[in-house]
């Protein structure tokens, strides 16, 4: 019992999750790198709106949120001039780097954008001596997952109905960061 509640007594964890936006040649594009900030929810929505066939599986309140966890989480865009074409985010436990959101437009895909985003929260997720890093994908999604697996994502287990809404499952895929760390358990 007293495991479960450690973390209320316990201070949280401090991660270095700086970041200084930058511009990066990826599939022959030069690509705003920069840290999502509130100013930038508008475009997040409309990319998952085009991503997701007219759906937004994360709302405004869930994404104003999360950009609110400065001290665990990091979101990262990418902009091709003016228009957003990719993001990234994820929060950080001693334990676990876990990528709770992907997205890249549909005509941006097939060219390194999305490898090259999650491989940077890999990055941060090693700096910060994190155990593990994990995701959860859908389970038809073969392109993503084959992404995952070029960056040395296993599948780790199957989460029933995970997707509610579409009533599909979610793969959890993990990537080992320290030797001898064991799965984290949710």
């Amino acid at each position: 019992m007293l495991k479960k509640f450690k973390n209320f007594f316990e201070p949280p964890a401090v991660f270095d999750l700086s970041f200084e936006p930058f511009v990066k040649n990826i599939g022959g594009l030069n690509l705003q790198i920069m840290k999502a900030q509130d100013s930038h929810l508008d475009d997040l929505l409309d990319l998952e709106r085009h991503v997701y066939h007219g759906q937004t599986p994360w709302n405004r309140f869930s994404f104003k949120s999360e950009l609110k966890k400065h001290h665990n989480s990091l979101y990262l865009v990418a902009y091709d001039g003016s228009a957003l074409v990719a993001f990234v985010g994820a929060r950080f436990t001693p334990e676990d780097g876990h990528i709770t959101n992907v997205a890249v437009r549909p005509e941006y895909q097939h060219r390194g954008i999305g490898t090259f985003l999650v491989a940077m929260m890999i990055d941060y997720a090693k700096q910060n001596d994190c155990g593990q890093m994990s995701l959860e994908v859908r389970i038809d999604n073969k392109g993503a997952q084959k992404v995952y697996e070029k960056l040395g994502f296993t599948v780790h287990k199957v989460r029933e109905n995970y997707y509610v809404t579409e009533h599909v499952d979610g793969l959890n895929m993990t990537l080992q960061l320290k030797k001898g760390a064991k799965p984290v358990e949710d």
